[in-house]
């Protein structure tokens, strides 16, 4: 892993530069999987794995990679499918570090999650394909991990249809055992009839921590 917080944020730069370009450098790429359900609302497909190590080559695990995946469909589900539908969402916070979960009550809020929109039914969510860009240390150890996300929900409220299209990049990490979200790089856009006095535009980088 890389030592320093110096060094992790440097990392976080170079995978949010390769995530936005959805390029490949010094590493290995691996062709789309078959579309995997991540729970019964969001589908996710996993897209290109790209890995760029500092020191020999290196690939990201299988199971690495499946639960990053569905880590993202997960954070989708309780973000924005949840609130949506008036379902009571599971604990936001869980998909995050414990140092990015301040993010959920501060100004990056309103790109992240949708709970302040009116309650709508027919929600249906659709997830372009997840593409996931790794950086491995020298030992070849991957610690960071950054996907793709390209979500486009349809839904219709009392007002009206909505459309909520959001896209931009998640960072992910390992900590205690489980991938979550140590930062992200996300733009929202909300439209339709239906949205009352929500919000409509929003965009918002958060940084590593």
């Amino acid at each position: 892993m890389f030592p320093s917080s110096q060094g992790r944020a440097w990392c976080v730069a170079v995978l949010v530069g390769l995530t936005m370009a959805a390029c490949s450098s010094g590493g290995s790429t691996k062709s789309s999987p078959t579309t995997t359900p991540s729970n019964a609302r969001v589908r996710v497909t996993p897209g290109t794995v790209t890995v760029v190590t500092a020191g020999p080559s290196a690939q990201l695990a299988a199971a690495d990679r499946d639960a990053i995946v569905a880590a993202v469909g997960g954070y989708v589900q309780d973000a924005t499918v949840a609130p949506l539908e008036g379902t009571p969402p599971s604990d936001l916070a869980t998909h995050f570090v414990a140092a990015a979960v301040p993010a959920l009550q501060g100004p990056e809020r309103d790109a992240l999650v949708d709970t302040d929109l009116p309650r709508a039914t027919a929600v249906t969510p659709t997830l372009q394909p997840v593409n996931l860009h790794a950086l491995a240390d020298p030992s070849g150890a991957i610690d960071l991990v950054g996907s793709t996300l390209d979500l486009t929900v349809q839904a219709k409220a009392a007002g009206g249809p909505i459309t909520i299209h959001r896209t931009g990049e998640l960072m992910f990490t390992q900590e205690n055992g489980t991938w979550k979200i140590l930062s992200f790089r996300l733009a929202v856009t909300r439209d339709g009839a239906g949205l009352g006095a929500a919000a409509g535009t929003s965009s918002t980088t958060k940084a590593a921590a």
